[in-house]
């Protein structure tokens, strides 16, 4: 579903991400972890169009998008959560969510199928008793679920969450996790940014883990937590 091929990113003499190759195949739940600063958001907004890449390809359902804008990747069907959640604060929750209905890869007809859809995912992620509440009012937590519901809303084939459960309190990450698993059972196939590695392991079939820019390592949740080189990129040597 995804190759993504040598992509590096500098920022002027600083290489943010150095030569990074892998792939997600259709159906999976991938984690990409390391320590702060390792390239992990740089790496999605590359992917995704919000940053050009300095090097490197991107294809996505076979068509190269390297150089494609995010909406036109959007329309394509991939979609994404930012780790500093914006939502457009003067609408409404629900409003919120039709912006991602109408920018999607989904045909809508009209405002009203528009905002038949925004509900059904708000009732998804928990939100459907704040339709109509100004976005501004909701809590940290509630817009952390807003920014999955609008991306949600673009009925991606492919996810990328952005740390959406940075938080979240013991008992809300579990309910995260369930999510994560009912997404990807309807068929979405998923890439998430974590650094609770307890709900990555839970939720994830495959770990690709950077630091510093590169891969540094790529297995199962097994394989990866026992691996000497990620351990001493998190703990030193």
């Amino acid at each position: 579903m995804l190759q993504v091929t040598g992509l590096s990113k500098d920022f002027g003499g600083l290489r943010a991400l150095d030569d990074v190759s892998f792939e997600v195949y259709e159906g999976e739940v991938v984690g990409l972890i390391g320590p702060n600063g390792s390239g992990k958001s740089t790496a999605f907004n590359v992917i995704t169009g919000f940053l050009p890449a300095t090097s490197g390809a991107v294809r996505f359902l076979g068509e190269e998008i390297t150089h494609l804008p995010a909406h036109q990747v959007a329309r394509r069907g991939m979609a994404r959560t930012f780790q500093l959640v914006r939502p457009f604060s003067h609408l409404s929750t629900l409003d919120n969510v039709v912006a991602g209905c109408l920018f999607g890869k989904a045909q809508i007809a009209s405002r009203k199928e528009a905002e038949s859809r925004a509900f059904g995912v708000l009732e998804q992620v928990g939100l459907a008793d704040k339709a109509y509440e100004p976005a501004r009012a909701l809590t940290v937590v509630e817009r952390k679920w807003l920014e999955v519901a609008r991306a949600l809303a673009c009925e991606p084939r492919l996810l990328l969450l952005d740390e959406f459960m940075a938080g979240l309190n013991a008992s809300e990450i579990p309910q995260a996790v369930e999510l994560v698993g009912r997404l990807n059972a309807s068929g979405i196939t998923i890439i998430i940014v974590e650094h609770i590695i307890k709900a990555i392991t839970r939720t994830s079939g495959r770990i690709i883990v950077l630091n510093a820019g590169a891969k540094l390592a790529e297995g199962t949740a097994e394989e990866v937590v026992e691996n000497p080189a990620v351990i001493a990129a998190y703990l030193g040597t």
